[in-house]
């Protein structure tokens, strides 16, 4: 970190280039930028081996580095035959190069990544979720902490791909999921431009950063008998994909806890004690003090067997919400005090137990997985006040 005074120095030193480049620069034909059309994309030939083809996408940055499949004319045509959009429609100006991304280039980084053409509306449905302005790509991607997409996948289609929601649902020997997860970060470091050391900034990184952590529900073991898509407002009939994007998450591996009070309990902890818990508070419920920056939800994946522990207490989802946010507090001194000033009337000290939350809501419950006592708690970024959920249209029909 350097002075103030220093700071105060280079803005001088740098104030009248400034003011001379805002004032007096225009575009020449040599410093103008010059932009291909997004539609249709060029083809070109190349003789090689697949390590050839590997090597050569790396070195064009069209590639993150793991091993891609050829983008051939006819798989990407064959993509784009499972969908009637148009594949000139651009999706979305992606942040922060502003690369466009057209149908047909979904249809192309989805066989890169392996996809199959019947996967086409997930990957436009994971596209849309990323482009809505709630999912603050532009901040995440560039931020110097190591965030992490998260995607979620609810209703109907679960079954009909047959995609895992059991055990090692967000792992490996999951062709679909992986293939989805490995298309977010195509999407967002390729067209996006995301990548180190120019305008992906995290300090570390991730794995993330790589294949994004996508979750399948596991519907069937839900003790409360409902589904994240119909929380998200979706039709029986209609399956969601729902996008955070966050920070790092944390394991729950509650082994001892044989009550809902005291497993929830443990869920409050990891919930102040991630990302999210240090820096920023919200309210005494009638008074909030929330932080315009701040973020307003925890996302838990639940494995059933902490689900079904916690259900033998409280017996609706919101129930136990209500637990949550009574349990989600610590004291005020955890908290930075310039990003969390409570109401002068609550007299708040240093030991002054402040709550985390505000909104019952703002703990998002996901059942997946598969036997054990292991779950998650994920805080999302900063800038995230919502899960971004998009109903997957042009399903193919269930056979």
């Amino acid at each position: 970190m350097i002075s103030k005074e220093e700071v105060n120095a280079k803005v001088d030193a740098a104030f009248d280039n400034i003011v001379k480049a805002a004032l007096e620069w225009k575009p020449s034909k040599e410093n103008a930028a010059v932009q291909a059309a997004p539609y249709p994309a060029k083809k070109f030939k190349f003789t090689g081996t697949y390590a050839d083809v590997n090597k050569m996408f790396e070195r064009r940055k069209w590639s993150l580095g793991l091993p891609i499949i050829p983008p051939t004319v006819d798989k990407v045509q064959a993509m784009l035959a499972a969908t009637k959009r148009d594949p000139g429609e651009v999706l979305w100006v992606v942040p922060p190069r502003n690369g466009m991304l057209t149908v047909e280039l979904v249809a192309t980084l989805g066989v890169m990544a392996g996809a199959q053409p019947e996967h086409m509306p997930l990957l436009l449905a994971t596209a849309e979720a990323m482009a809505d302005p709630d999912s603050a790509w532009r901040g995440t991607s560039t931020t110097t902490a190591p965030t992490v997409p998260v995607l979620l996948i609810s209703g109907p289609v679960v079954e009909q791909f047959k995609l895992n929601y059991g055990t090692g649902t967000s792992g490996p020997l999951n062709p679909v999921t992986n293939a989805l997860g490995y298309f977010i970060n195509l999407v967002g470091d390729v067209v996006g431009g995301s990548v180190v050391p120019n305008l992906d900034k995290s300090a570390h990184g991730s794995p993330g950063d790589f294949v994004a952590h996508v979750y399948v529900e596991n519907a069937k073991a839900n003790p409360w008998k409902t589904t994240f898509a119909a929380e998200e407002g979706a039709k029986p009939e209609e399956s969601v994909v729902s996008l955070f994007t966050c920070y790092p998450g944390n394991g729950n591996i509650d082994h001892n806890n044989r009550t809902g009070s005291g497993l929830l309990d443990t869920f409050a902890l990891g919930t102040l004690a991630s990302p999210i818990g240090i820096g920023s508070c919200f309210a005494d419920y009638n008074k909030p003090y929330i932080p315009s920056n701040s973020i307003v939800m925890s996302l838990l994946v639940l494995c059933p067997e902490h689900a079904a522990t916690i259900a033998k207490d409280f017996p609706t989802i919101e129930s136990a919400q209500n637990y949550l946010l009574e349990s989600a507090k610590m004291p005020f001194r955890f908290y930075a005090p310039e990003r969390c000033v409570p109401p002068a009337e609550l007299n708040a000290g240093p030991d002054t137990m402040l709550p985390r939350f505000v909104n019952p809501k703002s703990f998002r419950v996901f059942v997946s997985g598969g036997p054990g006592k292991q779950s998650w708690v994920w805080g999302p970024f900063t800038q995230v006040l919502r899960p971004v959920t998009k109903v997957i249209k042009e399903l193919p029909a269930a056979k």
